[in-house]
């Protein structure tokens, strides 16, 4: 019972943008399916970069490799904030249906609840059909189970894991990743005199699956999809002193990812009931660093560091290290 109330938990913090902004989108599907992917696109677009930032953090806790045979199991937690900048977006020109009622600017689900812009068909332009409000989720958290062993020629295989789990109506998701961190330090004569630096590279993949139910009314029901797929390299350099170790890691992140709303709808002024109305794709990436410190109690340890970029990250986490 208790891993299962840990999972549900992990999906209320992983999709909860997604729940407190589904209604705003099939809400905007009143103005036909071409209109409703050109705002929803700009709408759910913080939720794409702050899941694509989240699953490229948290992989590492020190520089250093694992010994043949080392291990450490780690819970961790990412939490990413979007920026001001994010919070609204201009009102795409290209509208085929659909006009803004209150200018050019309107909210993304980031934005405040107090903040909306309505929409009115463009051939009754004083008549709302149609309201676009802030979500007020601006801030994303996604926890996770990490494991790493030691291998030969001081390389480490790293895996972390959140089991699929359902709940009811509710909604599913899962996720997984593999990397691979391997030590530079005996390549390099200077660092490999030196027992408390730490220097290696790491590459590590992730992948994540969620769904969604939306429920639009009169006009029908389905599912919000969302998947990723996460990529990220990284040069890590670390001192590991005997309680302490400080590190620090820079390298590039790239994520696609594919928000669907699969489902039969009836939308207005369309002559079939669409299926899948809302198909959405984004692909982000940047390079950034990132600083932090592991205190180390006996196996015990626990971490946190703070990653810059566009979208700044803060995790932490406890875990069980040995060799």
């Amino acid at each position: 019972m208790k891993k299962k109330l840990i999972y549900i938990f992990s999906i209320i913090l992983i999709t909860g943008s997604s729940l407190q902004a589904q209604d705003q989108i099939i809400d905007i599907l009143k103005g036909g399916t071409h209109d409703a992917n050109l705002i929803a696109n700009e709408y759910l677009r913080p939720y794409g970069e702050m899941l694509g930032v989240n699953l490229n953090s948290g992989w590492y806790n020190s520089a250093k490799v694992h010994k043949i045979g080392g291990f450490d199991l780690t819970l961790t937690a990412s939490y990413t904030k979007a920026p001001d900048s994010k919070k609204s977006f201009q009102v795409p020109s290209n509208l085929k249906s659909l006009e803004s009622m209150d200018g050019s600017t309107a909210p993304t689900m980031a934005g405040s609840k107090d903040q909306q812009t309505r929409f009115a068909l463009q051939e009754f332009p004083n008549t709302e059909i149609a309201t676009l409000k802030g979500a007020g989720a601006n801030t994303f958290v996604s926890p996770m189970l990490q494991a790493a062993v030691g291998l030969p020629y001081h390389t480490e295989v790293m895996g972390r894991f959140m089991p699929r789990v359902e709940y009811g109506d509710f909604g599913k998701a899962y996720m997984w990743g593999l990397g691979l961190k391997h030590s530079l330090k005996d390549y390099i004569p200077f660092v490999k005199r030196l027992p408390f630096l730490q220097l290696s590279v790491l590459g590590a993949y992730t992948h994540f699956e969620s769904s969604l139910g939306v429920d639009g009314g009169d006009i029908g029901a389905g599912n919000l999809e969302t998947s990723a797929n996460a990529y990220t390299g990284r040069l890590l350099i670390g001192a590991n002193l005997p309680v302490v170790s400080f590190y620090t890691g820079m390298g590039y992140g790239n994520t696609k990812s594919n928000f669907d709303v699969v489902g039969d709808f009836d939308v207005p002024n369309e002559p079939e009931a669409s299926a899948n109305p809302i198909s959405l794709a984004y692909t982000t990436g940047a390079f950034d660093f990132n600083v932090g410190m592991r205190l180390r109690l006996a196996i015990f340890s626990l971490h946190a560091d703070y990653s810059v970029g566009e979208y700044s990250v803060i995790t932490g986490g406890i875990g069980i290290n040995f060799r």
